[in-house]
């Protein structure tokens, strides 16, 4: 059970109000060019602040649907987008066709209907 009072509406403004909201980081920025395609290279002040920066860069790209890959030496990370390179894309396409082609075997033939003629 809860205990509640009515108060008057001037003493709602002496509670703090809630912290403002964010706005767009350098990461957005770099989301944004890797979605276009790019390839960016990130350097960092020091070592501590790599794996913060690549798990948000993780995290912002798989709300906004991407899959990035990541690399990193030293302070510095390179990031492009998942698939974006030519030899990536052939090999999904050529998992695709093998796929397709499993598939296919193991779909039970349909019987078809026996007509007589006559």
């Amino acid at each position: 059970m809860i205990e509640w009072t009515e108060v008057d509406p001037q003493h709602f403004e002496t509670y703090p109000s809630p912290k403002p909201v964010k706005g767009p980081d350098d990461i957005d920025a770099v989301i944004a060019l890797v979605a276009a395609g790019k390839t960016v290279e990130i350097t960092l002040a020091d070592e501590k602040a790599l794996r913060g920066r690549r798990m948000a860069m993780g995290r912002r790209a798989k709300q906004q649907g991407l899959t990035l890959d990541m690399r990193y030496q030293g302070n510095k990370i390179i990031v492009r987008q998942r698939g974006s390179t030519e030899v990536e894309q052939s090999e999904q396409s050529e998992q695709s066709e093998q796929l397709d082609q499993l598939e296919q075997l193991e779909r039970p033939a349909t019987p078809r209907a026996s007509r007589k003629r006559t």
